[in-house]
């Protein structure tokens, strides 16, 4: 058995204490099991829901929450969450059917998972691409998941793969391309093009002639215009997407565009 980690302050900030030590158990187990990226991703789930935060507020939580409050989810007074045990139960349950239908479905065709800078990442030949590039000045990914790096950070090597922390995923919080601490000034809609440009111009390299790019892009500001012929694509069409609130209390719902492109 490991001894109990350290919490670091943002988890002593965000989870109840009955929540955290939920989860700092359920970590403790992990290196005691073969399929210790599944628990990984059973524990993130789990943190995600168990934080400190309002029901409508899980996307983009600003401050811990102590007091009960009025749900706009639930249209009710709704405590904090002190518990993480019932998110681990349901997440390990529903985990478990989802492995299931995939082995069910599963063939032999193989699978290539590459972890790097999609700007310098070396892609083989390829006839397709479907891909969401971030908005620009929209989400910081990195703190977004902040709850998962500050736990799988405190795992010891070799078992911590990933965390904010740690020496084998470097926290590349500063490469985003558009995080929403970038803005959305003139200035920065000019470096997120230009960082959209160098990862779809690194695929444009790599994508067999008549093959097709698939690019859901929330565009608003009109920054893809003209890029599809400077990357010597043809635009075929655009489609637009409506986009709900879903979990997610927004002040209305919004459009994305998918742009088909094919390579001459």
């Amino acid at each position: 058995m490991l001894t109990t980690p350290s919490a670091s302050q943002y988890l002593l900030d965000w989870y109840h204490p009955q929540a955290r030590a939920a989860l700092l158990a359920f970590l403790q187990l992990i290196p005691n099991y073969h399929y210790q990226d599944l628990l990984k991703v059973i524990l993130c789930r789990a943190a995600r829901s168990a934080r400190l935060t309002t029901h409508f507020e899980l996307d983009f939580p600003r401050a811990p929450q102590r007091e009960p409050y009025y749900c706009h989810k639930h249209k009710r007074i709704c405590p904090p969450t002190t518990d993480a045990m019932k998110f681990l139960r349901r997440y390990a349950l529903d985990t478990l059917r989802r492995v299931g239908q995939f082995a069910a479905t599963r063939t032999d065709a193989p699978v290539t998972i590459l972890c790097a800078d999609s700007r310098q990442a070396a892609l083989p030949p390829f006839d397709m691409i479907l891909t969401s590039p971030p908005y620009v000045g929209l989400i910081d990914y990195h703190e977004q998941h902040r709850y998962a790096y500050e736990l799988l950070s405190l795992l010891p090597e070799p078992f911590a793969s990933i965390g904010w922390h740690d020496s084998n995923l470097n926290d590349n919080e500063d490469r985003e391309i558009g995080a929403a601490c970038k803005g959305k000034s003139v200035a920065a809609r000019r470096r997120y093009i230009e960082g959209i440009e160098g990862a779809l111009g690194n695929v444009a390299r790599q994508l067999r002639p008549g093959g097709r790019a698939c690019i859901v892009a929330g565009d608003k500001y009109g920054l893809y215009e003209g890029l599809a012929e400077r990357l010597g694509f043809r635009e075929e069409t655009v489609l637009q997407r409506t986009v709900n609130r879903r979990t997610g209390r927004r002040a209305g719902d919004f459009y994305e565009s998918i742009l088909i492109w094919r390579r001459p």
